[in-house]
């Protein structure tokens, strides 16, 4: 990918010590690494990519983006070692550029610069999740190339740059459909930026070119598998389980007639809330096996319920062509709920999404249930095949390390969620921004509006965990440090300024 001349204006000399530093670096970090980790780590989502990308689908329960980047790798070989290493490789090339991006835009202290760098490139979670055969750590790598070429949409806008963030931005979204926002960010920096209107134009017709396409034949494709044209089967799980999350506790004062298209699910619904049934709530993910998707998944569940009377008792749920058809309408029974009952929802979903996001659940960075095992069925055949493994055994001491390492990493995000907030509220206040350059303020209020952006997202539409943070952790840190140096550097000259 083209980019701009990073740091001819700084110190070419400085910036060489540090691509050097990160190119030794790595090799000395991941060698080592993968001899005491020789197997990918391999978890549930795991087995949904591998076997789309083993299947050359088009359309699945998952964005089909980290599917097709494991058959792209598979071009030049299945070998897992290789995948897992080049996902490493583009975490650290995309590091390093938004590193150099930050020093070249903001003046921040020596010591501001080598916490950022460490924070960025001997951090254990990336280096632990690149080993993941999951699609967190490519989306991580590419959203923040994309958050680079806005930065410099606003500092030296070129006319290459217009091409290269609309690819990005439907690449990411190809990966993860949380970027659903991100468009909004693309045309708000576009049409701000200092160059041409026509650019602007073309920039955003780009934008939305390349990603409504995108959309469109992802349409298309679920239509040839699931029967229904739609873009995401799994949104629509997800909000009719978000919304049955709320109504367990409200389903008791709730008489009103429904819809006809929803008699049946709503009667299963209801009836599954009045008998035995197992009690779950967000404020708890940690306590079942979905972490925030219980109905999605649960064999009790009334959405699985409903899927077994339309597809018979032994429907097997692993199979995406049983579950698309239903994607639609239960979306559409989730938000019916969801607008009765809009109080119930803020209190029992967007409440405890709030919790969640501030303090993450570890998931799969936390206790390594299945990191090592292999599934025995059509998934984990696939899987075998794919990689040619025959077993992923590692000793239990390296699991057990693993997990003493990841500990911490729940309550570090908490403390730099509060740090940003509270660093980012004093920095606003007492205008500490006036010091800063138009464009560093820009850039600012863009890293700092991305963030934002993406907590109201979140806590609107699902629980969060530890991995759908590491793009936005490294903005808040980047952020607070950002926000500290101008705020010391405020004091002192402050301070000179005095008689």
């Amino acid at each position: 990918m083209l980019t701009p001349p990073i740091a001819l204006k700084t110190d070419p000399l400085k910036n060489h010590y540090y691509i050097i530093t990160v190119i030794i670096s790595s090799m000395l970090i991941w060698i080592p690494f993968k001899i005491i980790y020789p197997y990918p780590f391999i978890t549930i989502d795991s087995y949904y990519y591998i076997g789309a990308a083993y299947e050359n689908a088009n359309a699945g329960s998952w964005p089909i983006g980290y599917s097709k980047f494991i058959r792209l790798v598979g071009f030049i070989s299945h070998s897992h070692l290789l995948l897992v290493t080049i996902q490493y490789l583009i975490l650290q090339a995309s590091f390093l550029y938004f590193f150099l991006t930050i020093r070249r835009l903001f003046n921040l202290s020596k010591l501001a610069i080598n916490l950022l760098f460490a924070f960025l490139f001997f951090n254990p979670i990336f280096i632990i999740g690149s080993n993941h055969v999951m699609s967190d750590i490519l989306f991580c790598s590419l959203a923040i190339c994309w958050i680079c070429q806005l930065l410099w949409i606003l500092k030296q806008p070129k006319l290459y740059m217009l091409i290269t963030q609309a690819v990005l931005l439907t690449t990411i979204f190809t990966i993860r459909y949380t970027a659903l926002y991100f468009p909004l960010f693309s045309v708000i920096v576009l049409l701000i930026s200092c160059q041409p209107a026509w650019r602007k134009c073309l920039g955003i017709l780009l934008t939305f070119a390349i990603l409504l396409s995108f959309i469109r034949f992802t349409r298309i494709e679920m239509e040839k598998v699931g029967g229904i044209r739609q873009f995401s089967s799994a949104a629509g799980w997800k909000q009719a389980s978000n919304a049955l999350y709320m109504y367990v506790h409200v389903f008791k004062k709730d008489n009103k007639p429904v819809p006809e298209k929803f008699k049946i699910l709503h009667q299963l619904t209801r009836n599954y809330f009045k008998g035995p049934h197992t009690p779950v709530d967000l404020y708890h993910i940690d306590q079942e096996f979905t972490t925030g998707s219980f109905y999605v998944a649960a064999y009790e569940s009334p959405l699985m319920r409903y899927l077994r009377i339309k597809k018979g008792e032994n429907a097997d749920v692993f199979e995406f062509k049983n579950i698309a058809p239903f994607g639609p309408l239960f979306n559409a029974y989730g938000t019916y709920l969801i607008t009765r009952h809009p109080l119930a929802y803020i209190n029992y979903v967007v409440l405890p999404d709030i919790v969640s996001y501030l303090i993450p659940f570890p998931e799969i960075y936390g206790t390594p249930n299945d990191l090592y095992y292999l599934w025995s069925n059509h998934l984990g055949k696939m899987a075998k095949s794919w990689f040619n493994l025959s077993s992923v055994s590692i000793p239990e001491s390296s699991i057990r390390n693993r997990g003493i390492i990841l500990s911490p990493y729940p309550m570090l995000f908490t403390i730099i969620h509060l740090i940003f907030v509270i660093t980012f509220l004093i920095f606003i206040t007492f205008k500490y921004n006036k010091d800063l350059d138009k464009y560093s303020q820009y850039a600012y209020i863009l890293l700092a509006t991305i963030c934002i952006g993406n907590f109201i997202f979140t806590v609107l539409s699902a629980s969060s965990v530890l991995r759908f943070q590491f793009t936005f952790i490294i903005l808040e840190f980047t952020i607070s440090l950002i926000s500290i140096n101008q705020i010391i550097a405020g004091k002192n000259n402050s301070n000179l300024s005095v008689p």
